[in-house]
């Protein structure tokens, strides 16, 4: 009976002590989303890749499996705290009561985009709501945004690439998308050329890209994550990696 409690009582003992992997292990999940976050030759790679990949390395954290997913199941995986952290992801002040984040690491004015010779006018935001069809992606930025803007004439996919085949198509009038992340996203459209596209009207709005963490988090992770990315900017790492992939900003 001695014998037994001592082990019931080693057992209880053990399963208080951190186990070193599992107790920071996270989860952690991406959008094929060029330059932020894409795979080449089978490898995660791109800007936030690499950001993330220094942020664990500064921390004493082994870089663990990136995921890549649809953005529509990535985000929902996030809400419900399947997966621990996703990115890119763009504030709003609906995501800031549902996530937590660690940033900003990146920024991005958004415009309206036509096929080049199209007969469609854009001038102001208010032009845009009276066209036949917005291309979005079904819960990313955009989508969100632009619903919450009054909206009612967004044409949801299932991907970016989906948006800029219906553009190409004629399915659809305009596409909103970063300026500067547009010719990354094109060279996934083969189909579809940088010539092919022409901005219209004014910006539609400003954006911020985050690192975003599942709600159930701790702080404590959160607030190591943004001191290393902190310092990362101060050091100029962070700016050595932007260099790399936006070499124009």
């Amino acid at each position: 009976m001695k014998k037994m409690i001592v082990c019931l009582l080693v057992i209880f003992l053990f399963s208080l002590s951190p186990m070193k992997g599992m107790a920071t292990e996270l989860y952690i999940t991406a959008e094929h989303y060029p330059p932020y976050s894409y795979k080449e030759n089978g490898r995660p790679t791109g800007f936030l890749v690499e950001l993330v990949h220094q942020i664990q390395e500064k921390i004493g954290e082994e870089k663990g499996e990136i995921n890549f997913y649809p953005w529509a199941r990535a985000y929902k995986q996030l809400q419900v705290g399947i997966a621990d952290v996703l990115f890119p992801m763009g504030m709003t002040p609906e995501r800031s009561a549902m996530f937590k984040f660690v940033g900003p690491v990146f920024w991005n004015d958004i415009y309206f985009y036509r096929l080049k010779g199209s007969s469609v006018v854009v001038e102001s935001v208010e032009d845009a709501r009276k066209v036949g069809k917005i291309a979005v992606t079904r819960d990313d930025l955009y989508h969100q945004t632009l619903r919450d803007m009054g909206f009612t004439n967004l044409d949801v996919s299932s991907s970016h690439k989906s948006d800029y085949l219906k553009l190409l198509k004629g399915r659809v009038d305009l596409l909103p998308m970063g300026e500067r992340t547009l010719p990354h996203f094109l060279r996934a459209v083969p189909e579809l050329g940088a010539n092919d596209l022409e901005r219209v009207g004014p910006a539609i709005f400003f954006t911020t890209t985050y690192i975003a963490f599942s709600l159930k988090t701790p702080d404590a992770v959160i607030k190591k994550w943004q001191e290393a990315l902190d310092d990362l900017k101060k050091g100029g790492n962070w700016n050595n990696i932007m260099d790399k992939y936006f070499p124009s900003s």
